[in-house]
């Protein structure tokens, strides 16, 4: 891609880390006990999912949200022939078929079928006005605000029947995972179908705002030049730092069921509120401080490591679910539902420094990724060069 960013690549290398914490519980146990008040036997385990809780969920799927609006505009800005828009939606398919394999055969919470039905929009925005992005961005939260709300309403009913059906739904979840292939695959696209109406009030309108947001910040070519953007970042860090730090600490109190159970309908909106724009507000910090870090002397021994994963991030990200769905299912090691949340924390660490090692020794003879050389040809309509 013509006009690549470093610090892009830096910042996707990095998000592939944190998406991976996030997403490894999910792999590990069934999704239904996943956050649950009996989740946890031991002290280490609950400092492990409160540890996932504040530091890394609802963050970096806000970043790589961003990092997506940021690239497409990039493709778009570049791709300025008379094909562009087939090529666009040719893509967007490619992501959508793509995301279906991965929700089907390897993790219930993928992302990419959303990117994709998402990203298709990104389309009619490609002329808007920077103003007319941060206000579509701003309204897309306030409406994640009344779906978290809608939500947290429902979730006494949707409780009660969890509750009822629990000890089937868990022996019937693991005698699957733990199976052969076929029985795996069958589990997990029904736990996917049941994780959709999560991804749409919870993920989307969140996802859609950052879309935006990234789109803005490629249009304003943000990034390009951090001394000039990093006074404006610096200005708002604090308080920014501030909010952060408050709002997922009431999330991670709540989530991970530390603050009383089934609190009123004013405290359930102030919880909304709190996690919808606490999450963006922590991740904000996140990149204000890798960006000093990335245009500091400290960084070089370190970029081409992040750089290299950011740019075969869809290789890593698939990857990385593969490994994953070895280790825990019947067909690989057959580790699920045996892992506490303590060390299922630990195992991201050697898979992520795996995925950095392939990174750098696949960069040595290729240009592409594997997954990306698969989604590039089937844009372009022909066989694309991996050297």
């Amino acid at each position: 891609m013509k006009n690549r960013i470093g610090f892009i690549d830096f910042l996707r290398g990095f998000a592939l880390l944190g998406i991976l914490v996030v997403n490894l519980p999910y792999f590990s146990k069934p999704m239904f006990i996943v956050a649950s008040l009996g989740e946890n036997s031991t002290l280490l385990d609950s400092v492990g999912s409160w540890i996932v809780a504040f530091f890394f969920e609802s963050k970096f799927y806000v970043l790589f949200s961003f990092l997506f609006g940021y690239g497409f505009f990039i493709q778009l800005e570049n791709n300025t022939e008379a094909n562009s828009k087939s090529r666009y939606f040719r893509r967007i398919l490619g992501l959508g078929i793509l995301g279906l394999l991965h929700g089907v055969f390897l993790f219930i919470g993928d992302i990419l079928l959303s990117y994709s039905i998402l990203g298709a929009l990104l389309w009619f925005l490609r002329n808007k006005s920077s103003s007319w992005l941060l206000k579509l961005s701003l309204l897309c939260l306030v409406i994640a605000v009344f779906c978290r709300i809608g939500m947290s309403l429902a979730e006494v009913e949707l409780k009660s029947q969890l509750t009822a059906n629990l000890p089937r739904l868990l022996e019937e979840t693991r005698k699957a995972y733990l199976g052969g292939f076929w029985e795996s695959n069958v589990q997990r696209t029904k736990d996917t179908i049941l994780s959709i109406p999560f991804l749409v009030f919870y993920q989307w309108p969140t996802v859609f705002s950052m879309f935006c947001l990234g789109f803005y910040a490629a249009k304003n070519s943000l990034f390009t030049d951090w001394e000039r953007i990093k006074p404006g970042f610096k200005k708002y860090f604090p308080w920014a730092l501030l909010f952060g730090i408050l709002g997922n600490l009431v999330y991670t109190l709540y989530s991970r069921h530390i603050l009383p159970e089934n609190p009123s309908i004013f405290l359930k909106i102030i919880y909304a509120i709190s996690d919808t724009f606490s999450a963006p507000a922590l991740t904000f910090c996140y990149v204000y401080l890798l960006g000093n870090y990335y245009n500091s002397g400290r960084s070089f021994a370190d970029r081409i490591w992040f750089e290299a994963m950011g740019k075969f991030s869809l290789t890593c990200y698939l990857g990385e679910s593969l490994v994953c769905t070895w280790i825990f299912c019947g067909w690989g090691l057959g580790y699920f539902d045996q892992l506490g949340s303590y060390i299922v924390l630990l195992l991201t660490v050697p898979i992520w420094i795996f995925f950095g090692a392939f990174s750098l020794a696949w960069k040595r003879y290729f240009n592409l990724g594997p997954m990306e050389w698969i989604l590039r040809s089937w844009t372009y309509w022909k066989i694309i060069k991996i050297f």
